[in-house]
């Protein structure tokens, strides 16, 4: 019976341990979410290259992990050490945080209805999913982890550098787009104006007498023969009684 509870509580205290670390990685994502939006919505892009995302990710994680753990070896100095850690740290939990791109590409995969109100439910139904992913013995634990933390931490190093050249890239197709529509694009028609009504003026009005000399003959008038005035007729004279 001692030994059972013994394995009890073990159980217990694997499962709340895991269960820390999963809700660790889930306030890191949703962390990232709520303070750079932009900057998650940029790491889950890059994701759409993961090999070349990876590759970054390598050459930042490793060298300042190696560069930690050999501050933390040979100097003595203790402010060196806190440094080193630093150096050592800071990358894995920026990669934590650049992997929330990957939990809101995953719960895109995943749509409910309220996503267009509410995108943090994007990152935290992505997040268990990956979450759940980490706790597939080996695959998860040497593949599956590590591949996102490193991933994470390039999503998270190209998406601050390529803000410039993403604005650049909107301005230049912008650019183009009023160029294709000033060579062969059609442009909106523009709104023409409603008529003003006509004021009405009295025939007798000096201004209406004024208006009428200044009238043009239209092209019709001109094409017209002009007709002679025709002379009245003379009263007939009344025949004399006889």
């Amino acid at each position: 019976m001692t030994d059972f509870e013994l394995d009890t509580a073990d159980v217990l205290q694997v499962l709340l341990l895991i269960l820390g670390i999963m809700l660790v990685f889930q306030a890191f994502w949703l962390f990232g979410t709520a303070l750079f939006p932009r900057m998650v919505g940029q790491a889950r892009d890059r994701y759409k290259t993961p090999i070349r995302t990876t590759l970054i990710g390598l050459a930042v994680v490793v060298p300042t992990f190696f560069i930690g753990i050999s501050w933390l070896q040979t100097k003595d100095n203790n402010i060196v050490k806190i440094i080193g850690i630093v150096i050592g740290v800071v990358p894995l939990m920026l990669g934590a945080i650049g992997s929330a791109g990957l939990c809101q590409l995953i719960g895109l995969g995943l749509p409910a209805p309220g996503d267009q109100s509410q995108n943090w439910r994007r990152v935290w139904r992505g997040g268990w999913v990956l979450n759940f992913c980490y706790l597939l013995p080996i695959a998860g634990w040497l593949v599956i982890l590590p591949w996102g933390i490193i991933s994470g931490c390039g999503a998270f190093v190209t998406s601050l550098s390529g803000r410039d050249n993403d604005r650049g890239n909107d301005r230049g197709n912008d650019r183009g787009n009023d160029r294709g529509r000033g060579r062969g694009g059609s442009r909106a028609p523009r709104k023409s104006s409603a008529p003003e009504p006509v004021a009405k003026l009295d025939d007798d009005s000096p201004r209406s007498s004024r208006l009428q000399r200044s009238q043009i003959p239209s092209g019709d008038s001109e094409n017209k023969p002009s007709q002679r005035p025709r002379r009245p007729r003379r009263p007939s004279r009344p025949k004399p009684e006889e």
